[in-house]
């Protein structure tokens, strides 16, 4: 049943296929994160070309990335994920929040229910796919408390990498909902995402996946 409903979702559902979408991206980082040589990699070979086309930030963004390293407890961190923090230095700010886990991941949990900060919220969502943590449930139990939609997509896109294919319905219901009440923008596209990573995680034969 649950297989039925995906394809009976992906056939009559899509996204925007010509530029990336928050979501889009988010799940893409999320995905890449999972595979920490080739995020490595690829983390590298970005930083570079980015240093050659544009020298003067490179010192910028190594100080900013020693002050990270040097932080000592969470609530710097969070001051960090909260600031207007270079991407380039995202995965370093994760990493480092993971230093902190036990006690970063409840305060991130209860900031996103207000938070209108989108830096804040979309690397929130990382530090929280890369913690080993089990907030799928509470994240579902206050999800309409959430007052941003825009946090509630995100967390959406984060859930399709924690829950299993039970909740497929409940998904459905939020990308329906956030499509009725918000057409023009994509907030949708986080229930989209989720669902896309929850056929790759348990319904995946080798065949073409839906396009993202």
């Amino acid at each position: 049943m649950s297989k039925q409903l995906l394809n009976k979702f992906f056939k009559e559902n899509t996204v925007k296929k010509n530029i990336p979408t928050a979501q889009a991206i988010a799940h893409f980082h999320i995905e890449l994160e999972n595979n920490p040589e080739a995020n490595e990699k690829i983390q590298g070979l970005f930083n570079e070309e980015i240093f050659k086309s544009q020298p003067k930030r490179e010192e910028k963004v190594l100080a900013e990335k020693n002050e990270i390293e040097s932080a000592t407890t969470y609530e710097q961190i969070i001051n960090f994920m909260r600031r207007d923090t270079d991407p380039m230095n995202r995965n370093v700010l994760i990493n480092k929040a993971m230093e902190f886990e036990n006690d970063i991941v409840p305060d991130i949990l209860k900031r996103l229910k207000t938070s209108l900060n989108d830096g804040f919220i979309e690397t929130a969502i990382r530090v929280l796919a890369k913690s080993g943590k089990d907030m799928a449930e509470e994240l579902i139990g206050y999800f309409d408390d959430i007052r941003n939609p825009y946090a509630q997509s995100m967390v959406l896109v984060l859930l399709g990498f924690k829950t299993d294919e039970t909740h497929i319905p409940w998904f459905i219901k939020q990308y329906d909902k956030l499509k009725k009440l918000y057409p023009n923008e994509t907030y949708c596209e986080g229930a989209y995402y989720a669902l896309y990573e929850i056929e790759n995680r348990f319904y995946f034969s080798g065949k073409e996946q839906n396009s993202k």
